[in-house]
C-alpha cells in the first residue's frame, strides 16, 4: 500500500432532511464508509469526519493514494476430481476455470490442510483512490437506511430520506466526475438556502471553510457548540439562564446551517399560565427555550435559535413572538373555560369520553382507579388518610381528559388536573399524587414521591396492563401502543423502591373483576390474564435485577420458590446471587437436582413412617421436618440465609439416604414410600430456590 495519503471528501446534497434522519446519518454514516474502503481493497482504519445539516451528509477522510495490486487466490476442486488418470481436466475443473474466468491450464496444485486442490489465481492490478471513489459513494449513499423514506433516483427505486439534488467528490484537489441515480458528482456544492449559493469546492480539505463563506456550518458538532455559546450569550444579556426541559436543541441542531440566538418577549398578562403550559408552548411546537431567573422561575422572555439573516434579527424575533402569542391566547382561552367549568364538570365529561372500544369510557376507568388505588392503600397499609388521599386522588386522576386546554396540550395529562385541583382547595399530597401518577416515565425518569403518589401511580399501571391483556392486546415485537413495557417497568420501580411486599397477583385478579363487573368485553379469564401480566411484570424484574449484576436464572431461582410478590423475589434472587458460590448452597442445589430427578421418575403417594420402617428412611423423614419448620421460618421473616441454612443439614441427610438405602426396593408399597420421601424433601428444597434454574 502506498505511504502517501489523500484527502476524499464526498457530500450528498439534498432537499431539507428531517432532524430523525440526521441523527440516523450521524449514526450510520461512518460505519458505511469503513465497509466501503474495505470492499474497495483500502486496508487499515481511516475514520471519516461525518458532517451533517440539513441539506448535506458530508465525509472526510485521510486514505492511501492508491490500493496495490494484489493476487487473489480461489480455491477449486481437489485435484483428484479436476483431472483424469490421464492428467487431462475434468468437467470439473473445466467449469471451475470458466467461472474464474481464467485458462483451465492456468490452474495450479497446492496443498490446502493436507490435501492438494487446484486454485485459480486473479490478479488485481493496483489503483488509485480516485478511481474508487465513485464505488465508495454509491456504497454509502445507499447504504443509509431512514426511518421514513421516499422514492427517489433515475427510474432504480432507490430510498432516501429525501431527494438527493447535488453530489461533490473530491481527491485533493482534483475533481471525480461519475454518474449516480441520473446525479453527475463534481466539484459544485450549495450553500445557505436564502444566505449562500452555489459554491465550487477547490480542495477536499478546506470543504468546511468553504461552506462558512456561503452560510453554512457544516459540522454538526460545530454548530452544537455555537448554539449553546449564543443561548449562554443571550441569557446572560436577558439576566437569567436557559433550559431545554424537553430536550429540544438536539433537534434545533439539525433544523439550521447558519444558527443565530434572538431573544423574544412574552406579553406579561400571559405569564398568569401554569409553568409548564408556558414551557410546552415554547419547548413542544416552536423548540424555544425557556428563561429562568435566579430564584429559578419563569421570566416573560424566550431564546430561539434561527436560521435566518442576523440582519433582520427584529422582524424575525417579531414573527416569532407572534407565534408564540397566538398559542398562549389558545391556552389562556381553554384554561379560563375549564376553570370557570371547575373539577366536578369537568369529571362529568368522562362519561362521554372512550378509554377503549371494549374496556368501556375514561369514567369507567376513573372507577377502577379509585377502587384499586383502595386495594392497593389496603395491601401495604397506609395509615387510613392516606387511603382517603389515593382514593381522591384516582378520583381526579382523569379528570383533565374533559379539559379543553388538555386537548390544546395532551402532553399535560395528569399536570393539568393537578393544578385544577390545587386551585380549588384540594390537599397538595392529593394534587401532588394526580400530579405524578405516569410516573416514572422510563427506566431512569423520577419516581412518584410521598405516601400518596405511589399508590396513585401503581394503580394506573396495573389497570393499563390489567386491561391490555385483557383484550388480548399485549406488546409484539417491538409494537407497543399503549406503553406497557414502560408501565410494567415502572409497576416494577415502585414496588422495590417502596419495599411493598405484597400479592400483586391477589390485585391483578381484583382488577380483571373490575373490568367484568363493568361489562368489558374480554378474550381472556381471570387466570389467563393475571399469569400473562406476572410474566410480563417477571421480565421486566428480571432486566432490572440484571443491571445490578444478578443473573436471570437466580431470578428464576427466586421466582421458583414462589416466596412472595415482586419486592420479596427480588431480595430472595440478590440473596441467591451472592450466596451461589457458598459451601451450603452448592450441596442444597447437589441435593436438590437429584432429588428432583428422582422425583419424577417415580411416584409416592405416603411417606409416613410403617412398621419395619427402614433407619435411613427415619433419618431423612426427622431431617426433611426440621428443614421444613426452619425454612418456613426463614420465608416467613423474608430471611433467605435463615432457609438456606435449615436446608444443609438436610442436603447432608439426602447424601446418606442415597447411601444407606436402596429407593428401587422390590416391594411396592416400600419402594412408593420412599420415593415420597423423596419428593418431600425436593419440596421443602424447592421453598428455597428451583435450584435447577441455578447454574
Amino acid at each position: 500500500m502506498s505511504d502517501r495519503t489523500v484527502t476524499v471528501l464526498i457530500e450528498i446534497g439534498c432537499e431539507e432532511l428531517p432532524s430523525s434522519a440526521c441523527r440516523e446519518a450521524v449514526e450510520q454514516a461512518p460505519g458505511l464508509f469503513a465497509v466501503a474502503l474495505a470492499a474497495a481493497g483500502v486496508e487499515g482504519d481511516h475514520p471519516a469526519r461525518v458532517s451533517v445539516s440539513p441539506r448535506r451528509i458530508a465525509l472526510l477522510a485521510k486514505v492511501p493514494a492508491a490500493v496495490p495490486a494484489v493476487t487473489r487466490r480461489h480455491r477449486g476442486p481437489a485435484a483428484q476430481a479436476a483431472f483424469g488418470e490421464d492428467g487431462a481436466p475434468t468437467k470439473a475443473a473445466q467449469g471451475f476455470a470458466r467461472g474464474k474466468g481464467v485458462a483451465v491450464e492456468d490452474l495450479v496444485v497446492e496443498e490446502h490442510e493436507g490435501r492438494p486442490f487446484v486454485f485459480a489465481l486473479e490478479e488485481q492490478p493496483g489503483r488509485a483512490i480516485d478511481d474508487l471513489v465513485s464505488g465508495i459513494a454509491e456504497r454509502v449513499l445507499t447504504g443509509l437506511r431512514f426511518s421514513k423514506n421516499m422514492r427517489w433516483g433515475d427510474g432504480t427505486g432507490l430510498r432516501f430520506s429525501r431527494p438527493v439534488r447535488w453530489l461533490v467528490a473530491k481527491v485533493d484537489e482534483r475533481t471525480v466526475a461519475f454518474d449516480l441515480q441520473g446525479l453527475m458528482a463534481g466539484d459544485v456544492s450549495r450553500g445557505h438556502r436564502f444566505l449562500g449559493g452555489p459554491v465550487t469546492i477547490a480542495a477536499a480539505a478546506g470543504y468546511h471553510e468553504t461552506l462558512e463563506g456561503v452560510a453554512v456550518v457544516a459540522d454538526h458538532a460545530e454548530r452544537e457548540r455555537r448554539i449553546r455559546a449564543g443561548l449562554d450569550a443571550a441569557a446572560a444579556a436577558a439576566g437569567g439562564t436557559w433550559r431545554d426541559p424537553a430536550g429540544k436543541l438536539g433537534e434545533v441542531v439539525f433544523l439550521v446551517e447558519a444558527p443565530s440566538v434572538i431573544t423574544g418577549a412574552i406579553d406579561a398578562a400571559q405569564m398568569r399560565l401554569p409553568a409548564r403550559v408556558l414551557v410546552t408552548a415554547m419547548q413542544s411546537h416552536q423548540r424555544y427555550m425557556p428563561l429562568y431567573d435566579a430564584a429559578g422561575d419563569l421570566m416573560p422572555a424566550f431564546l430561539a435559535v434561527s436560521n435566518g439573516d442576523p440582519a433582520h434579527a427584529d422582524v424575525i424575533t417579531r414573527g416569532n413572538e407572534g407565534v408564540l402569542n397566538a398559542r398562549l391566547q389558545d391556552a389562556i382561552f381553554s384554561f379560563d373555560k375549564d376553570r370557570a367549568a371547575g373539577l366536578d364538570a369537568l369529571g362529568a365529561r368522562l362519561d362521554a369520553i372512550v378509554f377503549h372500544k371494549r374496556l368501556g369510557t375514561m369514567a369507567q376507568r376513573r372507577d377502577r382507579l379509585v377502587t384499586g388505588a383502595r386495594a392497593l392503600a389496603a395491601a401495604v397499609e397506609v395509615p387510613e388518610i392516606v387511603a382517603v388521599q389515593a382514593a381522591r386522588a384516582a378520583e381526579l386522576a382523569k379528570a383533565d381528559q374533559g379539559a379543553v386546554l388538555v386537548d390544546e396540550f395532551s402532553d399535560l395529562q395528569g399536570y393539568v388536573a393537578a393544578v385544577y385541583a390545587r386551585l380549588e382547595g384540594e390537599a397538595e399530597e392529593v394534587a401532588a399524587a394526580v400530579e405524578q401518577q405516569y410516573l416514572p416515565e422510563g427506566p431512569d425518569s423520577p419516581l412518584p414521591a410521598g405516601e400518596v403518589g405511589p399508590i396513585v401511580a401503581m394503580a394506573e399501571k396495573l389497570d393499563a396492563l390489567v386491561g391490555a391483556f385483557a383484550v388480548d392486546e399485549a406488546p409484539t415485537g417491538s409494537k407497543d401502543p399503549y406503553g406497557l413495557r414502560r408501565a410494567a417497568m415502572g409497576v416494577v420501580r415502585i414496588v422495590l423502591d417502596r419495599g411493598w411486599d405484597i400479592d400483586e397477583a391477589a390485585l391483578l385478579a381484583e382488577s380483571h373483576g373490575a373490568f367484568a363487573a363493568q361489562g368489558a368485553d374480554l378474550a381472556l379469564g381471570r387466570e389467563a390474564t393475571v399469569a400473562a401480566v406476572e410474566a410480563f411484570l417477571a421480565d421486566r424484574l428480571a432486566y432490572i435485577l440484571g443491571n445490578e449484576g444478578v443473573g436471570p436464572d437466580a431470578v428464576a431461582a427466586a421466582a421458583g420458590a414462589g416466596v412472595g410478590g415482586l419486592a420479596a423475589t427480588a431480595a430472595w434472587a440478590r440473596a441467591i446471587e451472592a450466596s451461589r458460590g457458598e459451601e451450603g448452597f452448592l450441596a442444597a442445589r447437589e441435593a436438590a437436582t437429584r432429588l428432583v430427578r428422582l422425583a419424577r421418575k417415580g411416584a409416592g403417594t405416603d411417606a409416613a413412617p410403617a412398621a419395619g420402617d427402614d433407619p435411613g428412611e427415619a433419618a431423612l423423614r426427622a431431617a426433611v421436618g426440621e428443614a421444613a419448620a426452619g425454612v418456613g421460618a426463614g420465608r416467613e421473616a423474608r430471611d433467605f440465609g435463615a432457609a438456606l441454612a435449615a436446608c444443609v443439614p438436610l442436603a447432608g441427610a439426602v447424601d446418606r439416604f442415597f447411601t444407606d438405602v436402596l429407593v428401587n426396593a422390590e416391594d411396592d408399597g416400600v419402594r412408593a414410600r420412599r420415593y415420597a420421601l423423596i419428593g418431600q424433601a425436593a419440596e421443602v428444597l424447592g421453598l428455597v430456590a428451583d435450584f435447577e434454574r441455578v447454574s
